[in-house]
């Protein structure tokens, strides 16, 4: 087959925490749009179903878990040969794909197919603190003593992007950073339009949506880390989600309650300075900088006592959302 003729493939691979809720909620929504493009978005399990949530990650998870790239080419070869001659792209989600080793998922598929493979970079220092709310504090209960471990395995950019351009090869890799200042038009969604080619036809797609994971305030994760009566494992967001509902979001933060210091934040964003440099010099040339300077007045730094304080608040407006339904 004619190079010119062949299909592309486009692996959005993440990172976690750069704002894959985010996309996987635009391309659920667009998914019509996208059809009418010759972009073929999948179901969660692969297949040429209707039921498209917009994410791969369960069932790319199980792929990577047992190293069978060819059974990804053999479900990628079916959606195409199930979906109409139109089409031209298959579009794939998972921010699961940026965990170190997934890259071996397309050992080989770029003798078969374009690849393209778009990657969004964010800051480690607010990876950490997110990853840690979203995952890691349903299991664990020290925040420090996981930070510790989490530095080596999480934020490692240098080593992912050249590991996915080994199988990938370096035309196909497409880096952003997850930055508002650095989107196209200043939003995600018009950016991750542009990053996968479509940006010419960037005014066909409705890109109206809500917080897609809207995260509660620190203090709380900080009552119940740990806590195994809570949450079944580090997807079970029923809890967070039902406080949510029962105090209409008044709990979700504009400005971070800091679960770092200024110091620690600073020494976290000073043992990635060699690694962000690297980063930087490969695929952002003339860039001075792979991450804008940390803005300290984002977040909120308590005091012990302000920390404290804090807690009670939270507890009292459960308990007065409480009251209140009841």
């Amino acid at each position: 087959m004619a190079r010119s003729m062949r299909k592309t493939v486009i692996l959005h691979i993440g990172a976690s925490k750069a704002g894959s809720s985010s996309i996987q909620s635009f391309l659920r929504r667009n998914r019509f749009v996208f059809n009418r493009l010759g972009y073929v978005i999948p179901d969660a399990s692969l297949s040429t179903g209707n039921q498209v949530s917009g994410e791969h990650v369960f069932a790319l998870e199980a792929l990577a878990k047992k190293r069978d790239a060819s059974g990804l080419r053999e479900r990628i070869d079916a959606i195409f040969d199930g979906s109409n001659r139109a089409a031209r792209a298959l579009l794939l989600s998972a921010e699961n794909l940026s965990n170190l080793g997934n890259s071996a998922l397309i050992e080989g598929l770029a003798a078969h197919y374009d690849l393209r493979v778009v990657m969004y970079l964010r800051r480690q220092d607010e990876l950490l603190t997110s990853a840690w709310q979203q995952w890691a504090s349903k299991l664990e209960s020290d925040f420090h003593a996981w930070l510790i471990l989490a530095l080596r395995q999480f934020g490692h950019w240098d080593e992912v992007l050249a590991e996915w351009e080994e199988h990938a090869g370096a035309d196909a890799m497409v880096v952003r950073v997850f930055d508002r200042d650095s989107f196209v038009d200043g939003d995600l969604l018009h950016d991750f339009v542009d990053a996968i080619g479509l940006g010419e036809k960037a005014d066909t797609f409705d890109y109206k949506q809500g917080d897609s994971n809207p995260s509660v305030t620190d203090a709380i994760t900080m009552m119940v880390a740990g806590n195994r009566n809570i949450f079944a494992d580090v997807h079970d967001n029923k809890f967070y989600n039902a406080l949510n509902e029962l105090t209409g979001r008044s709990l979700v933060e504009t400005r971070k309650l800091s679960l770092l210091t200024q110091t620690q934040r600073d020494k976290i964003i000073e043992f990635y300075r060699p690694i962000n440099e690297a980063v930087c010099r490969k695929y952002f040339r003339g860039r001075p900088r792979l991450f804008p300077l940390v803005d300290h007045q984002k977040y909120r730094y308590l005091s012990g006592d302000q920390l404290t304080d804090e807690k009670f608040r939270v507890i009292m407006t459960i308990l007065a959302a409480l009251v209140r339904d009841g």
